[in-house]
């Protein structure tokens, strides 16, 4: 046994020798593999009948260097390099210079010699990154026979020189104060058990250098035990104390001091400043200052402390004085102009910012000026890159055209799988028009009509419909006809409907608002209407439906990806409306009650001429069916012109869609409301309503909402009938019946700028029975809410013509029109200017009458007013502020009105 056990220790002993000769082998070929040699021309000096070997020996001695694990440079490199520099002759320097330009570390050259048999190798071996004459070594050989032995020997002697170099053993820095020693080692390129050499010292230093934070850096070697220790001392930058800005008028200096990367605490690295000089230029080139100057000044006592400071030479502020659409012919270049982002300096460019150079916006309209040539029928035009001229006195920004022909509109075309006949999908499109109506054509409509009978082909199941056009031009009559080729592919319907990444949401109250489920036939309009659903919630922070292919060509998988956002709002705070004065208000309401989509608020408001408290709660789908039911209840305390209205009641209604679009709703509402305060000069129907009331209601209306977005539409209507029911056989003191309509148009002009218009009558009269209207419910316009430039509730009829004793009307219209336009979408602000018109009847007067209210007439029978404002959806609500100008005189008020609204939009 113990024979065996002495048998087992002797296999392990050599087994684990040869493992370390294996190893050590293999690193040692390694480290040839590092080591770069360039072979030079060898001179011989030999008879004739060995002058060959000048071309071959340094061709021998590179295989054998290869063969013993060198890298060698290229022969064919070296000879070129060597011819073109002229060198017959080598030296130290010569050689050193042709490695260098290789790529080489060390060099070889030397020359061979006969002298009788003997044949002698004389070489030097150059280090290219070191100074000396280099290593000498000879070798002599007997006979011709031994020229391959000699060579050999002469590859075992550099062999020996070059693996006999200097292993690192350590690498250190010394020297730094501020700047972390970890962040010096990071950049170095030489580790431990490196071999020392010249360059891979010099490429240490260099990344050094390339750091930007040290003013010199040097080498300390020394011997140690396993080899070379290698310390970099460094002397760093001085440290920055102050930081300061001088000559910054037009820019605040806190602005360019946060813009810049350089910052107190650091030090000073010339890379870092010259970005920051950069970034400085940069700011005073985006507000028309394109001959700013910025350099810095570093102030240093020697103490290792600095201040720098960033030095402004503003120069003049540069406006574009003239746009040169060079090129245009057939199209007026005042024209070309009118589609531009960047205008000319103007008389009111201090108000509206034209004529400054927004050099991102240049790329921006020479697009636009290609879109508006291929919308004119110019169907080869071309628009070269903007050039712009910083003048002394100006800027001129220049766009060149080329025109090319003009063309009309010709046939439009169908080919390939056409599943309605052609005349059903010219229907589907637009630029067919343009042929009826003689025009040129439009390239710009194209991509809505490929769009459009994509969808249409969409909405048949074809999925992967592909829609191709191609324009046939006819240069002698200068008319294009249109191609539409279209490959409808294979019918798709929905394997699975798959939803991801709703955390609170549950699966049924999406599942609810797709309109495409398991089985169905794919459609295109269904898949866009489900998006528009789904954003319409207001539950998630972004909705995307994707469709996924499942292998089989006639399914697909529709995956609805979701984030869940913050549906809560708890809110209070001071706001502010010109009519209501100063009020406290506050909120608390979930939207997404228990992920199950149910709805419950209670919003307060105190203060101005209203008091209200409102809570709320909606089930918009009962047990996942159609049917929906809300239950609000109320409490509010109102001042109107000529008397103050104090109420308290409830409502249980349900609503039920019609369709797509369309929602029915009905309700039942029970309010028990006081008239007080009621003005001496009010009307004597005023004066009989004082005192308490109950009323009874049923109501019903009826709704269809197309908009694209609820919180911010930009296209789409919106149509609503409403009906009251009060008093009579449900009881009450109050008795009537009222009819309301609107009706809301939103559709998009130009760039971003919306047209929105809205229609709202009113009629009411008394229930069967008879007996009169009452007060409250009668109609009163006027403010943000109706016709804006004018004060709440003031357009309303009067007793008489010369009387100031309102009563409110029996009938009413206004319409809005406006043109909205986002200033900035980040922040939530909102543009428009307006027209409004409106005006309430009484008893006998009739819609759009004009009637003589405090001694005057309405022409076309309505108070008219024009103006402008701004929303803004700010963190702490809703903030408003409108304009209006009345343009017929109501009382004698004055005619301008502005308006500031805190928690709430107009």
């Amino acid at each position: 046994m113990l024979t065996s056990l002495v048998r087992r220790f002797a296999i392990g002993v050599i087994t684990a020798c040869f493992c370390l000769i294996t190893t050590m082998a293999f690193a040692a070929e390694s480290l040839h593999q590092d080591i770069k040699v360039t072979v030079l021309p060898f001179e011989v000096n030999a008879g004739d009948d060995l002058s060959y070997l000048k071309d071959s020996l340094p061709e021998l001695l590179t295989d054998r260097l290869q063969e013993a694990g060198f890298d060698v440079v290229n022969q064919e490199e070296v000879i070129r390099l060597v011819e073109e520099k002229g060198y017959t002759r080598f030296d130290p320097t010569s050689a050193r210079e042709i490695a260098l330009l290789v790529g080489g570390e060390f060099s070889v050259y030397g020359s061979l010699n006969q002298i009788g048999d003997s044949l002698t190798l004389d070489a030097r071996l150059v280090d290219a990154y070191a100074k000396g004459p280099g290593k000498k070594i000879s070798v002599t050989k007997k006979g011709l026979i031994n020229l391959l032995p000699a060579v050999d020997a002469l590859v075992d002697r550099m062999r020996m020189d070059l693996l006999r170099q200097d292993v690192v053993a350590e690498v250190g820095v010394e020297g730094t104060q501020v700047l972390d020693k970890e962040v010096v080692m990071m950049r170095l390129t030489l580790q431990k058990g490196d071999i020392l050499t010249a360059k891979s010292v010099n490429t240490a230093l260099k990344n050094i250098y390339d750091l930007g934070y040290f003013d010199d850096v040097q080498v300390k070697v020394d011997s140690v035990e396993d080899g070379k220790k290698v310390i970099f001392v460094v002397k760093e930058k001085p440290r920055i104390q102050a930081l300061g800005v001088r000559g910054a008028d037009e820019i605040d200096s806190e602005d360019i001091l946060e813009a810049v990367s350089t910052k107190k605490g650091g030090v000073v690295n010339p890379k870092v400043l010259a970005d920051d000089i950069r970034v400085i230029r940069e700011m005073y080139r985006k507000e028309g200052y394109y001959k700013a100057k910025i350099t810095h000044e570093v102030e240093d006592a020697g103490t290792g402390i600095a201040r720098l400071t960033f030095v402004v030479d503003e120069g003049p502020q540069l406006y574009i004085e003239n746009i040169i659409i060079d090129g245009a012919k057939l199209m007026d270049p005042d024209d070309v102009k009118d589609v531009l982002a960047l205008q000319e300096r103007g008389m009111f460019s201090w108000i509206s910012d034209s004529g400054v150079l927004k050099e991102e916006l240049l790329e921006r309209d020479a697009a636009a000026i290609m879109a508006l040539y291929q919308s004119k029928g110019f169907l080869t035009a071309k628009v070269g890159q903007p050039d712009v001229e910083i003048k002394d006195s100006g800027i001129d920004v220049i766009y060149r055209v080329w025109e090319g022909d003009r063309f009309k509109m010709g046939q439009t075309l169908f080919k390939g799988d056409l599943i309605e006949d052609p005349a059903q999908l010219i229907k589907v499109t637009s630029i067919d028009a343009l042929h009826d109506e003689d025009e040129y054509f439009d390239r710009t409509l194209l991509k809505n009509d490929i769009e459009a009978l994509t969808g249409y082909y969409n909405n048949y199941g074809y999925a992967y419909a592909d829609v191709g056009v191609n324009l046939q031009d006819n240069q002698e009559t200068k008319v294009v006809d249109v191609v539409y080729h279209i490959v409808k592919h294979q019918r798709v319907h929905i394997r699975r409907v798959l939803i991801e990444g709703n955390t609170r949401t549950r699966d049924n109250i999406i599942m609810r608002e797709m309109r495409l489920a398991d089985g169905d036939r794919f459609s295109g309009d269904k898949l866009k209407r489900s998006s528009q659903r789904l954003t319409n919630l207001d539950f998630f922070e972004k909705v995307d439906i994707s469709p996924v292919p499942t292998g089989n060509p006639e399914e697909m998988d529709l995956v609805v990806k979701v984030k869940d956002k913050s549906t809560g709002k708890i809110s209070g705070g001071i706001g502010y409306s010109t009519y209501d004065g100063v009020f406290f208000g506050g909120t608390i309401g979930e939207k997404n009650l228990f992920g199950k989509g149910y709805q419950a608020s209670f919003e307060g408001q105190i203060g101005g001429t209203r008091t209200s408290y409102v809570a709320k709660f909606i089930n918009p789908r009962i047990n996942d069916t159609d049917l929906g039911f809300g239950i609000q209840a109320h409490n509010n305390e109102v001042e109107y012109s000529q008397y103050s209205k104090d109420a308290i009641g409830s409502n249980l209604y349900f609503f039920y869609p019609l369709g797509e679009y369309t929602t029915l709703k009905w309700d039942y509402g029970l309010e028990s409301y006081n008239i007080t305060d009621v003005a001496s000069d009010a009307s004597d129907d005023v004066k009989d309503d004082e005192g308490s009331h109950l009323a009874s209601m049923l109501s019903a209306s009826i709704s269809r909402n197309t908009f694209d977005n609820y919180m911010s539409p930009t296209t789409g209507t919106k149509l609503v009938f409403n009906l009251i029911f009060a008093g009579g056989p449900i009881g009450g003191t109050d008795d009537y019946i009222k009819y309301t309509g609107s009706h809301d148009w939103y559709t998009p002009v130009f760039e971003k700028v919306v047209f929105h218009t809205k229609v709202w009558a009113g009629y009411i009269h008394e229930n069967f029975g008879g007996g009169k209207i009452p007060t409250a419910p009668r109609f009163e316009l006027g403010g943000v809410n109706s016709i804006r430039g004018y004060s709440n509730y003031d357009i309303t009829p009067t007793e008489g013509p010369d009387s100031s004793s309102t009563l409110g009307g029996d009938k009413a219209f206004y319409t809005n029109i406006e043109l909205k336009r986002p200033i900035s979408e980040e922040l939530g602000i909102t543009a428009l200017a307006f027209f409004d018109a409106g005006n309430s009847w009484k008893e006998g007067e009739m819609f759009f009458e004009s009637v003589t209210r405090y001694g005057r007439k309405q022409s076309f029978g309505l108070y008219k007013s024009v103006g402008a404002g701004i929303n803004w959806n700010s963190p702490m609500g809703p903030v408003g502020l409108v304009y209006g100008y009345a343009l017929d005189q109501l009382d004698d008020h004055g005619r301008h009105k502005v308006e500031l609204l805190m928690g709430q939009q107009f």
